[in-house]
């Protein structure tokens, strides 16, 4: 590795998922710790992985940082259910979360797509344009989709063994 070179370093997913969840704590969960830890898995699984579930079924990925933005920004998902939920009853914040994330991705997804198509080629021939040298780890895109099938997996049924037959002998 050239120490000349800068390099630049993306947030992994752990970080990712890390820095959703506590935006959602702090602006949706004040107080209700325990409601949080019992509605974690929902949220993950209908919210901070909603994302990239989407974009890796189709084939396409972002930075990291640009997906804490669709997320938690100014213009974000997050956001704009904060601003939404003064005029919406809420039984169930991951299930209002996931709401809003499905009807943002109705009307958004198609634009994140070509974003994400088109990024890769952009970020190849600026890179080689500055001869940046990126420090090479796992798509957090893809990671948080394998993180949500990892929680969507089924419980093992087991079947009862079979009862001896009788015999007529």
């Amino acid at each position: 590795m050239n120490p000349s070179r800068p390099q630049i370093k993306q947030p992994r997913s752990e970080e990712v998922r890390d820095k959703i969840m506590n935006f959602i704590r702090t602006h949706f969960y004040q107080g209700h710790n325990v409601d949080f830890a019992k509605q974690r898995k929902h949220l993950l699984k209908w919210v901070v992985f909603e994302l990239a579930v989407y974009l890796d079924s189709r084939a396409v990925t972002i930075p990291a940082t640009r997906y804490i933005e669709i997320m938690c920004g100014d213009k974000g998902i997050l956001m704009e259910a904060i601003r939404h939920m003064l005029v919406t009853k809420m039984n169930y914040i991951p299930a209002y979360l996931r709401q809003c994330v499905q009807s943002h991705l109705a009307v958004h997804g198609e634009e994140y797509y070509n974003e994400g198509k088109s990024l890769r080629n952009a970020l190849d021939a600026a890179m080689k344009f500055a001869k940046l040298q990126v420090v090479d780890e796992a798509d957090p895109v893809r990671e948080l989709a394998a993180a949500s099938r990892l929680l969507s997996t089924p419980k093992r049924v087991f079947k009862p063994a079979p009862k001896d037959q009788p015999t007529l002998f």
